[in-house]
């Protein structure tokens, strides 16, 4: 017994910040991720304890107060880039190893520090998404942009331009800039009867449902029209809120689609079958970095130093869902994949 009980390592807190409001989408899949982590990593040293920071910069620097007051040394976020902003120095000043899993924001880029990020950054992305539009070969495109996420969709929209006008500089581009806590989407009207558009991309991240109405109400006035949205807004409520628009949209994905990859095929129906609920794409990567952790810590890396120089070492991490690879600062570069049948995604 005395033998036994020397060998039962001490459980290791991570922090999970993300929206937990009642009936969010985010925090549901999220939580269901945790326990598919737990389910299949039984003998992990990892304990997790969530925190409700709402995707609001206000209540994420509250939900850091609480960790910092638990003094829990590592964490994952999964919340918008103007969120991250807002404790990045905090968690650098308390060197408390942070994996994000949402954040594309470039003020994180490529810096020696405590932030580690399992998604590439906006630059990365927006040129992928910049490149796929070029080639539709639209003569004009609209941006409906939301400025309520604005250190993602302004810095999104620079790096998107920059490399369109680099692709296809002769297409005509009109922004129109909207906030999505509050709109009235007849504000719309003008901006959709003006002209044809040949693409529509709505620049709207963080898991907002406005996103699929307003592919919907734009489909009413220009069905011709290609909709482009942006990786965030992978899940199945995007599906309901757009209707017939969803089967003229396009949705850039860190995943490719669960029809091809028998990986992505497993874990999505594992959290449908046994927990009820639609996966969203953060909630794959909130997976893969609990896999992340898990490897460090029984590799003995058990401090923020000490996970981040055995992370950072390697070439290749493998991970259930896929490999990761970081760079010297440890920001990662993905395939970018463009699924056509949103609806088949979501059983």
């Amino acid at each position: 017994m005395t033998f036994l009980t020397s060998c039962i390592q001490p459980s290791i807190q991570v922090a999970l910040l993300t929206k937990l409001d009642a009936g969010s989408i985010i925090g549901t899949s999220e939580i269901a991720a945790v326990k598919e982590f737990e389910r299949t990593h039984p003998n992990s040293r990892i304990q997790i304890i969530p925190f409700d920071d709402g995707w609001d910069p206000e209540r994420t620097k509250q939900a850091y107060k609480e960790v910092q007051n638990m003094n829990i040394q590592f964490l994952i976020t999964s919340h918008t880039s103007t969120c991250a902003i807002e404790i990045a120095k905090d968690i650098n000043l308390d060197k408390r190893l942070t994996i994000i899993a949402g954040a594309t924001t470039t003020v994180l880029s490529d810096k020696d520090d405590y932030i580690l990020r399992i998604i590439p950054d906006l630059n990365q992305e927006q040129a992928v998404i910049a490149q796929k539009i070029s080639s539709l070969q639209p003569k004009k495109l609209l941006i409906i942009r939301d400025l309520s996420n604005s250190g993602y969709t302004i810095p999104a929209q620079e790096a998107f331009l920059t490399e369109l006008n680099r692709v296809s500089p002769n297409i005509t581009v009109r922004t129109f800039d909207f906030d999505a806590n509050q709109f009235n989407i007849e504000e719309l009207d003008p901006v959709l009867q003006a002209e044809i558009f040949n693409v529509l991309y709505l620049l709207i991240g963080g898991y907002k449902n406005i996103a699929g109405n307003i592919a919907q109400y734009s489909y009413q006035f220009q069905p011709q029209s290609t909709i482009v949205f942006t990786p965030w807004m992978h899940n199945r409520e995007l599906v309901n809120s757009a209707g017939p628009a969803i089967n003229h949209a396009l949705l850039p994905s860190l995943f490719p689609s669960r029809k091809i990859d028998p990986k992505i095929e497993a874990y999505m129906s594992a959290l449908e079958t046994n927990f009820h609920v639609s996966p969203t794409i953060i909630s794959l990567k909130v997976y893969q970095a609990l896999e992340l952790l898990d490897q460090a810590f029984k590799a003995k890396a058990v401090t923020p130093d000490q996970a981040k120089k055995w992370l950072l070492s390697k070439k290749i991490l493998s991970t259930r869902l896929g490999t990761i690879t970081f760079n010297a600062f440890g920001e990662t570069i993905e395939d970018y994949y463009f699924i056509t049948d949103i609806s088949g995604e979501f059983h």
